[in-house]
């Protein structure tokens, strides 16, 4: 029997919606492990390493789930979330500084995936899968966030602070 043009409609719709959920899977194991390998890369303590989804207004909200809650799929098919990095003068003693990062990514075919960060628009290709390939990204990243206190004379106010960098408007 031959299927109604309606089902054929909602077989496609079914096979794309079963595509996105793999390409949305995929994406967000990438996300899984480049959070592993940028902690594992700066040697971030668990209890100074934080992430954030950020919202339309560019702040960065606080999540205490799994990294699929704090990922956003925007109109440019770029991924984007935060991350946090709590730098002190020396380990435990204040002042301390939240260092807050946005990240974005996009997928391309197979396993490569494109990153940016902070002012720089320049994408970094990585292959998910292969952490050695995220060596040049991660240290680029090292390089603004140095720069960012090197650059100009900083003025602390108060115990605690943060420092926003990516995409930040």
């Amino acid at each position: 029997m031959d299927m109604s043009r309606f089902n054929k409609l909602c077989e496609a719709y079914d096979h794309a919606q079963n595509n996105f959920e793999t390409y949305k899977r995929n994406c967000y194991n990438f996300g899984v492990e480049l959070v592993d390998e940028l902690r594992k890369y700066f040697q971030v303590p668990d209890r100074q390493f934080t992430v954030y989804k950020i919202e339309e207004n560019n702040n960065f909200d606080l999540i205490h789930g799994s990294l699929l809650g704090a990922l956003t799929l925007t109109k440019d098919s770029f991924w984007h979330f935060g991350v946090g990095f709590t730098v002190c003068r020396t380990v435990n003693v204040f002042p301390e500084e939240l260092i807050l990062l946005a990240l974005v990514y996009r997928k391309e075919k197979g396993n490569t995936f494109y990153l940016k960060h902070t002012y720089n628009e320049k994408e970094f290709k990585v292959e998910h899968g292969k952490p050695e390939t995220y060596k040049e990204y991660f240290e680029d990243l090292f390089k603004t966030i140095l720069e960012s206190y090197n650059g100009h004379l900083q003025q602390f106010i108060g115990e605690k602070t943060i420092r926003k960098l990516g995409y930040i408007q």
